[in-house]
């Protein structure tokens, strides 16, 4: 069966679109389910294994093993059909990537980032373990780690004399006898303890950065996981986890966890989690600026007493004029003071013109005040002036009495002061003043009288 971009399987169905992954004996498509409308994976058979029994049943048993299988942590399979002597398998699209590219990229992945892929690996075969199938080629490649974190496990339903074929045949399946377990190494059945064996191997390389059996060929490498030992893991790997790591690489599957459900709970467990007491936060005294004249230098080579709690009330008018000190470089302060744009020019204006009115306030309320004052003096004076009568001969004293009330004239009733004049020529005075203005007071006896 040919395939290739716009290629239609299923009777027109699934409209094949880009090549996305190739492995020993099929292709993985991007494609479209024209009918559904949406987007899957078509697994196809490579075209040189096209008629080839072998291979056809075993694409038909892992569509019957497939089909069994409900899980979140496996990929779901949608449809199986055959065309033109080959075979293909519609399954669920995964948005990301496999644990193999991911590896290629950092071959050292932390902890903490690794233990909730293995756990959930652990819980899609241990579900195939209920269901009866043993997935048999537990390796990188078949772990997808799509963009939500979330684990697909692939390709099930592989049996003892395929991963026979892609030893022998090179470059068929990579790193296939990298991740076999011994006891298929030596012939036997596999079981799902060697499903965990694999998982580990899967585990020792992403701590490591390297799996712990090499080989000039895959024979090699098989033999070695059956007769050497695991070597160690690199002492910066936590002592529990890597305990747990060369358990799942015993020889001995008894010796392995009993079930992907048990080896889930403790890579669980094993994950880094925030202590129930808290992450201890360390602080410190913020330096102040020094300020001679605030307190004695004999007070400042004395011991700081202990901190106090900073006071909850927000700071007094008069200290917020005040000049603030300049935080200390390499604090959180200074960056963010650094960070942050430079100040408008007309903010700045803004707030220089309100800080010198808050420094004038007290002068000019005293002017005011000076204003306020000789304007109402001023206005004192031009109302008592308004009161007097035009063209009086007395001013107006203190007391509000003129002296015309004091010294009546002589025509007046009962006056003192008469109006008459004595003659200039007779009468001189002594200064040489113009008699004749002065007024001639009657003699004692014309008073009396």
């Amino acid at each position: 069966m040919r395939t290739g971009p716009g290629v239609a399987l299923g009777g027109g169905r699934y409209r094949l679109l880009r090549r996305i992954a190739v492995g020993g004996m099929g292709e993985v498509w991007e494609a479209n389910d024209d009918a559904l409308q949406r987007p899957v994976a078509v697994k196809v058979l490579r075209a040189e294994f096209a008629g080839d029994g072998g291979f056809l049943e075993r694409f038909r048993t892992e569509a019957r093993n497939s089909a069994a299988l409900s899980h979140p942590n496996i990929a779901a399979l949608f449809d199986y059909g055959e065309q033109d002597g080959s075979a293909y398998l519609v399954m669920e699209l995964v948005v990301g990537e496999p644990l193999s590219d991911l590896l290629e990229r950092e071959p050292v992945l932390d902890p903490r980032r690794l233990l909730p892929v293995l756990a959930q690996t652990a819980r899609g075969l241990h579900a195939a373990h209920l269901a009866g199938v043993v997935h048999r080629d537990v390796k990188p490649g078949n772990i997808l780690l799509a963009r939500s974190g979330k684990v697909k496990i692939t390709d099930f339903g592989v049996s003892l004399a395929a991963d026979q074929k892609t030893m022998t045949a090179t470059g068929m399946v990579m790193g296939t006898a990298q991740y076999l377990s011994p006891e298929q190494a030596v012939g036997r059945a596999a079981t799902p303890l060697s499903d965990l064996y694999s998982l580990g191997v899967v585990a020792y390389e992403a701590l490591a950065g390297k799996r712990p059996f090499t080989g000039p060929t895959a024979v090699d490498i098989a033999v070695a996981h059956v007769n050497d030992p695991v070597p160690p893991l690199p002492t910066t790997v936590e002592r529990r986890l890597a305990a747990l790591v060369l358990r799942l690489l015993s020889k001995e599957p008894a010796e392995r966890p009993a079930s992907g459900e048990e080896l889930a709970g403790m890579f669980d467990r094993l994950v880094p989690q925030t202590p129930p007491s808290g992450v201890p936060v360390l602080v410190t005294r913020p330096q102040r600026p020094r300020d001679e004249f605030a307190r004695p230098r004999r007070e400042e080579q004395a011991p700081a007493p202990a901190a106090a709690a900073p006071p909850s009330y927000p700071p007094s008018r008069r200290g917020r004029g005040t000049a603030r000190p300049e935080p200390a470089p390499g604090t959180r302060r200074a960056a963010a003071r650094a960070a942050a744009p430079p100040p408008s020019p007309v903010l700045g204006a803004v707030r220089d013109a309100g800080q010198n009115l808050r420094r004038l306030r007290l002068p000019l309320v005293i002017l005011v005040l000076v204003l306020v004052a000789l304007l109402g003096a001023a206005l004192a004076d031009r109302v008592v002036g308004a009161q007097g009568p035009a063209g009086a001969t007395s001013t107006v004293r203190a007391t509000g009495v003129t002296a015309t009330d004091q010294y009546p004239r002589a025509d007046a009733p009962g006056g003192m002061i008469t109006g008459e004049r004595r003659d200039a020529r007779a009468h001189t005075d002594p200064a040489g003043r113009d008699p004749g203005h002065l007024p001639v007071p009657r003699s004692t006896e014309v008073k009396d009288a």
